[in-house]
């Protein structure tokens, strides 16, 4: 004599382990636990070397990403330094014209189209003695986010600012 019992109960327990299964296949192809690099110290104290962040993986195009989001991205080659991965903040997006100048950021945004005005950036996330100097407007590429360092110690290279869609790894969720 079969239980009917006993069948439906199993039948429920695999298909939750089934779902289970699924659910982490699914989060685990698209988040993951990355850790900060010992010697990567240009976004401290927001991201404390040795330790872990959430990183979302769909998050790969520029459009998808917010005023000072934090992005992680694959460091370009002409770099010499042992890690792999950078972390920093967005400070433009495709078509934005930015520009540095007596130590403050001045983005000019591109809504449909149109340049709005150059707007001073407000910065809560860097302090006073970190601020290089200044360099000239210019346009953010298409598929390109141009972003900076918390700590901006000395002056980066633009070419190392300007991150392409191919390199970006994905969002850092706070």
């Amino acid at each position: 004599m079969t239980n009917w019992r006993d069948i439906l109960s199993s039948l429920i327990f695999y298909a939750g382990i089934g779902l289970g299964c699924a659910l982490l296949v699914h989060y685990g192809s698209s988040y993951s636990w990355k850790k900060v690099d010992e010697k990567f110290r240009a976004m401290e104290p927001r991201l404390s070397r040795g330790h872990y962040v959430w990183v979302d993986k769909r998050a790969r195009r520029p459009v998808q990403y917010e005023y000072s989001d934090l992005v992680m991205y694959r460091r370009p080659i002409w770099k010499r330094t042992s890690y792999a991965y950078e972390f920093a903040r967005v400070i433009g997006k495709p078509g934005d014209v930015v520009e540095m100048k007596t130590h403050k950021l001045y983005r000019a945004e591109r809504r449909d189209d149109d340049l709005l005005p150059p707007e001073p950036i407000t910065e809560r996330y860097t302090q006073a003695h970190h601020r290089p100097p200044g360099f000239s407007p210019f346009v953010v590429p298409r598929n390109t986010l141009f972003v900076m360092f918390d700590k901006r110690n000395s002056r980066e290279p633009l070419r190392n600012l300007l991150v392409p869609q191919r390199m970006i790894y994905g969002k850092v969720l706070d």
